[in-house]
């Protein structure tokens, strides 16, 4: 089958690599697509992943084969790769107690799905709806950070909210805070692409960051600050911002993962009794929430899916989703 295969730091390469075989308890997906992911773009880019693995984990497929454990499943099934079936009372991360998000490149995985074929666990299978198209069930995964970010945040109906970062993470965060109450949705960004989507999803304002003072306007616009601010960005100067913007008590939940330093000067915001919580992946159970937002059309794709590419195409679109001008937004890749 046909792969993107990472080479070195800034190259992939699309090559011809083994076929998938199912273990016992395994699903050979024949993948339709996969989503290209920010934390893919930061380990490019950064060239933290060892040489010789395959990325991608936001992705749908049809089932091709089965192994000889599986039941449930049968050639023909479309599904997505989840993190595991719910379990009730047990609620938590998928990761080890001291988890590293920087090096989780370097540890032994199997290949993702910037390929033709992927295998994985029964336990990680999960159905496409009828209702839920191929592509927008590749942007499940994304959609469940957004999830995940938005209930663990304790948003309360009326609040006034901003999202910093209007890339895909951002966006599904505004849509998800809309939908949970908030009176007022505001979004910053520099990208005039992304400035758009956000108001087509219904913004109550987008502050061009470049331009105006985004702690002077929320302060403006609110009065006292905001309630709760996600942090999408990961950009040098944001993490600072949300923690300047929100209001006494309020809450930053920091989703963005950034990979170099960033600017953060308590004293700016400490006498306010500011609230900082980050906020990584989700919970099995939250899956199961953002596939159900997703088939009952409560969250919106089109305005954020700016391109779909055939895999020969992903390592330059990696190059170009990594300019701070791009038109891209979210770039998804057709693998068969």
């Amino acid at each position: 089958m046909k792969a993107a295969v990472f080479k070195e730091k800034g190259r992939m390469a699309v090559e011809e690599v083994p076929d998938p075989k199912p273990g016992a308890d395994e699903i050979i997906l024949k993948v339709k697509y996969c989503s290209i992911c920010g934390s893919d773009l930061h380990r490019y880019a950064h060239g933290m992943m060892s040489p010789g693995l395959i990325m991608g984990h936001e992705y749908a497929g049809e089932v091709v084969e089965v192994g000889r454990n599986v039941k449930g499943f049968k050639p023909g099934d479309r599904l997505i790769r989840c993190t595991g079936q719910p379990d009730p009372g047990r609620e938590f991360i998928n990761v080890p107690p001291r988890f590293s998000a920087k090096v989780r490149g370097f540890g032994p995985q199997k290949p993702g799905a910037y390929a033709q074929y992927v295998a994985i666990q029964t336990n990680n299978a999960m159905r496409i709806p009828d209702g839920v198209s191929d592509l927008n069930a590749s942007l499940v995964e994304p959609l469940t950070v957004a999830v995940h970010a938005v209930r663990q945040s304790q948003m309360r109906l009326g609040d006034k909210v901003l999202v910093l970062g209007g890339g895909p993470i951002g966006l599904f965060t505004q849509q998800c805070a809309a939908l949970s109450g908030a009176a007022e949705v505001y979004v910053s960004e520099i990208n005039a692409a992304r400035m758009k989507a956000a108001s087509r999803f219904g913004a109550t304002r987008v502050i061009n960051a470049l331009r105006e003072d985004v702690v002077k306007e929320v302060e403006k616009i609110t009065g006292i600050g905001a309630d709760v601010a996600f942090e999408c960005a990961g950009a040098k100067p944001t993490l600072q911002q949300a923690l300047e913007l929100v209001r006494m008590g309020g809450r930053v939940m920091l989703i963005a993962l950034a990979w170099e330093q960033v600017d953060c000067l308590p004293v700016d915001w400490v006498g306010r009794e500011v609230e900082l919580k980050s906020c990584y992946e989700y919970y099995n159970s939250e899956w199961v929430v953002a596939m159900g937002l997703m088939e009952a059309k409560k969250i919106k794709t089109e305005p954020m899916v700016t391109q779909i590419i055939p895999l020969a195409d992903i390592d330059p679109m990696f190059k170009e989703l990594l300019k701070p001008d791009t038109d891209q937004i979210q770039v998804v890749v057709e693998c068969n």
